[in-house]
């Protein structure tokens, strides 16, 4: 006999308080996706620097600009940070707090893409300059991604607020549900943020 429809005339509702539960695992669960992706360029840097074969890793003059790398950095880092503060303090505008970690991030993605028009180096310039333009464009573009979780969240607060309805005058499962998605959005984001922190102490302050 084939497969068939469930026949019971009822089926039962998922109950309200597992979805706060699932963006909570779902949130930590993309904290480690992206642990184990830009583990590879950690290693890479590694393995290429100790191995150094033919003294390839690298090529050249290859010199990071500083500024441009302290101030993408420090871009992402404050932004992650306000919007991470406004999750856990509810008297804090987090509607605001998601507008400057979404601009904040937006302008670190074009200050990087900027700055490989400026560099003394191409990415066939050895080793590290391998692992410099894969890590940092790659994190471009996964911000992209992750940034546009924080977006929906700053989206649902501006619907309420044009509707007129606050915070407090929601249903109790849906006021739940709202801060439960930007708790795991500013988690996940200001893990994202520590990553590119260590992106910059490797390619930037040790460097090749």
């Amino acid at each position: 006999m084939g497969a068939s429809a469930p026949q019971a005339g009822y089926i039962e509702d998922e109950p309200p308080e597992w979805q706060p539960r699932a963006l909570w695992v779902g949130g930590r669960l993309l904290c480690g996706s992206i642990s184990f992706f830009f583990a590879s360029f950690v290693f890479a840097y590694f393995y290429l620097r100790t191995l150094d074969n033919n003294r390839s890793f690298t090529i050249g003059p290859v010199h990071p600009s500083q500024g441009l790398g302290v101030t993408i950095m420090a871009l992402y880092v404050v932004g992650a940070v306000i919007y991470r503060l406004a999750a856990k303090r509810p008297e804090v505008d987090e509607m605001a707090a998601g507008i400057i970690a979404v601009g904040f991030t937006l302008l670190a993605v074009a200050l990087q893409f900027f700055e490989y028009t400026t560099l003394d180096f191409g990415a066939a310039s050895g080793g590290y300059a391998a692992v410099f333009f894969g890590w940092t464009a790659l994190y471009a573009i996964v911000a992209l991604m992750g940034i546009y979780w924080v977006w929906v969240q700053v989206a649902t607060h501006y619907r309420f607020r044009r509707e007129g309805v606050h915070e407090t005058e929601l249903p109790a499962d849906e006021a739940v549900l709202l801060r439960a998605g930007v708790e795991a959005s500013s988690f996940y984001w200001a893990y994202f943020a520590a990553i590119g922190f260590l992106a910059y102490i490797f390619l930037y302050l040790v460097g090749p």
